[in-house]
């Protein structure tokens, strides 16, 4: 899978007035780190802490113009600012797309740019031949929640305990997280377990989840 040029993403969405998408340069790096720690303080801790090091960027993010990479981070601007980021990573033996993190600065929080943004992650995905897009969303806040479900993402579970967090002032605990995903090819290419195979307690999550065939709902 390659990753679409900036050009690209950007004529298969509509951003707020004033606002653009824009690739992410080497001599962005300083910038973005220091604006994404002030921007979201609580990513210091857990796996989103890889955004504050210079060193995650430059071995293994992708630069336009350069060798391909697995994760792609592009920028919000508004005119010469730094209005936001959004990170995926891919997993091209799975055809898969992760949505690792979006960030807005909170001068632009209710542009909407967040909710601009996620359509096109299924746009791109087909475009790079993906099957599969998934997101860990925080369940904190109810906002990236309803952001999914409302462009069409399918709630799948939670993980339990994944990431860890800054809960209390020096409290770091480990956290649930919503699993949401978008399956990029038709249902029938999708291939459901046999309900032999399946535990009982496997077969009724599985079926409150996807709902069992000829269930009507």
């Amino acid at each position: 899978m390659k990753w679409p040029t900036i050009e690209q993403l950007s004529a298969m969405v509509s951003l707020p007035p004033g606002f653009r998408l824009a690739s992410l340069g080497r001599s962005d790096i300083p910038a973005l780190i220091e604006a994404i720690g002030r921007w979201h303080p609580d990513i210091a801790v857990g796996v989103g802490s890889c955004y504050l090091r210079e060193s995650f960027y430059t071995e293994q993010v992708q630069f336009e113009g350069e060798p391909e990479k697995r994760i792609f981070v592009g920028l919000f601007r508004h005119g010469d600012e730094m209005a936001g980021m959004w990170s995926w990573e891919q997993e091209p033996d799975a055809l898969t797309l992760y949505g690792r993190l979006i960030v807005v600065s909170p001068r632009h929080r209710g542009t909407s740019l967040a909710s601009a943004v996620v359509p096109i992650a299924e746009l791109a995905g087909r475009a790079m031949g993906a099957e599969f897009f998934f997101a860990l969303v925080t369940l904190k806040i109810p906002h990236m929640q309803h952001m999914l479900e409302s462009a069409g993402w399918q709630l799948i579970g939670f993980s339990f305990g994944y990431d860890r967090e800054q809960v209390a002032p020096g409290v770091i605990k480990r956290v649930f997280e919503a699993v949401y995903c978008k399956v990029l090819v038709p249902e029938d290419e999708l291939v459901r377990p046999q309900p032999q195979n399946l535990t009982a307690r496997s077969r009724a999550l599985f079926d409150a989840i996807f709902h069992a065939p000829g269930d009507g709902s």
